[in-house]
């Protein structure tokens, strides 16, 4: 922790202080200064990074100190704010600015809470509820709430009423539309990496800012094969991509691609969902080896063993077949060689179709059950 002979009043605040009261680890510390000015912080050899806002490292934890702030709403957007930064601004209402009051919580130090809004009382009570109806001027909350509802599933935390309101009010205006993708996907790949990912979609759907996120996204069918699956799906799959993929498959290849691209979806994100989405919309098990073989050089089986692995975690997983059956087919096909069939005199144009007869003939003469046999 920073030392506490810094020449300004400073407290730690948001996510630090929730997670420590959750008994969860802390990864970032972020810190509001009162009664400072740039110059103050300067002069302790802090360096400032904030574009809109004061924000500034410390010299040597590089943790973040942010001046205490108040917002003006006058534009549109998460961007559309004027903030003032003045000394005499307190730390109450710089806290009243932030999202929900379970984020809305300082600690001085000495240890002391400030604790103006009763975020507290809302973390005991496992409850997501706004600070202020200011919560409306700011679309990305919708975002980020989605993603609590997916980090602290487990601690069974629902979203009051009051807000899950505002939210849809948020939904039922343009405001989303101004939203900038990569911000929406940043939150979106971070609630991937949760055991619940599930949470962040179906609260989305719940405020009805699902469409706006991800158009033409295919949730409910996702949501009921999640509901009925006799074990946690995201753990088998243990991977973002392959999250990623599962939770794409359902939503029809074109529209998908589009969407993703509207989203600034990254391209190895891209990669597995639309590879997996276009299988699972134009494969019927089993196939024919005509079939296979295509199939397992799209899905680079020979080239690339490692990812072919990771498409047949989630394959398997959405066709309900073994994958070691899957593994069988790439042994089947992995030791024919270009070297052996140039030793036999093939070359050329000859050479390319005798590799593929010889996939062919071994993938024909096979019993594994994914291989049409007619």
């Amino acid at each position: 922790m920073p030392s506490k002979t810094l020449p300004f009043t400073h407290y730690l605040v948001g996510g630090a202080v929730r997670d420590e009261l959750l008994d969860l680890p802390i990864i970032d510390r972020d810190w509001v200064v009162t009664g400072a000015t740039p110059a103050d912080l300067l002069a302790q050899n802090f360096q400032q990074v904030g574009k809109l806002f004061p924000v500034f490292l410390h010299p040597k934890s590089k943790e973040e100190y942010a001046l205490a702030r108040k917002e003006i709403k006058q534009g549109q957007g998460y961007t559309g704010f004027i903030c003032d930064f003045s000394p005499d601004i307190s730390l109450e209402e710089d806290l009243a600015r932030r999202d929900l009051t379970i984020n809305a919580i300082a600690k001085d130090n000495e240890g002391n809470l400030i604790d103006p809004y009763n975020g507290k009382a809302d973390l005991e009570q496992r409850i997501f509820r706004h600070v202020s109806d200011a919560f409306i001027e700011d679309p990305l909350r919708v975002i980020r709430v989605a993603r609590f509802s997916a980090r602290f599933h487990e601690f069974g935390f629902s979203i009051a009423p009051e807000t899950l309101s505002l939210m849809t009010q948020i939904s039922q205006s343009s405001e989303l539309e101004s939203l900038n993708q990569e911000r929406i996907w940043r939150e979106l790949e971070k609630a991937l990496s949760y055991p619940n990912p599930e949470c962040f979609f179906d609260t989305l759907a719940q405020c009805q800012a699902l469409e706006h996120v991800i158009k033409n996204f295919e949730w409910s069918a996702i949501a009921s094969q999640i509901e009925t699956s006799s074990d946690n799906i995201f753990e088998r799959l243990n991977n973002k991509y392959l999250v990623w993929a599962f939770l794409c498959h359902k939503t029809p290849p074109t529209l998908l691609a589009e969407a993703l691209n509207k989203l600034t979806c990254p391209n190895q994100f891209k990669h597995y969902a639309n590879l997996v989405c276009e299988f699972m919309h134009s494969a019927q098990l089993p196939m024919a080896a005509e079939q296979w073989d295509n199939w397992l050089h799209i899905l680079t089986a020979i080239k690339k063993p490692q990812i072919f692995n990771e498409f047949v975690k989630v394959l398997s997983l959405l066709t309900n077949t073994k994958s070691d059956d899957w593994q069988a087919l790439r042994h089947l096909v992995a030791d024919i060689s270009a070297k052996d069939m140039m030793k036999l005199g093939f070359k050329g144009a000859e050479l390319g179709l005798a590799l593929k007869q010889a996939r062919l003939d071994k993938l024909k003469s096979s019993d594994n059950p994914l291989i049409s046999q007619s």
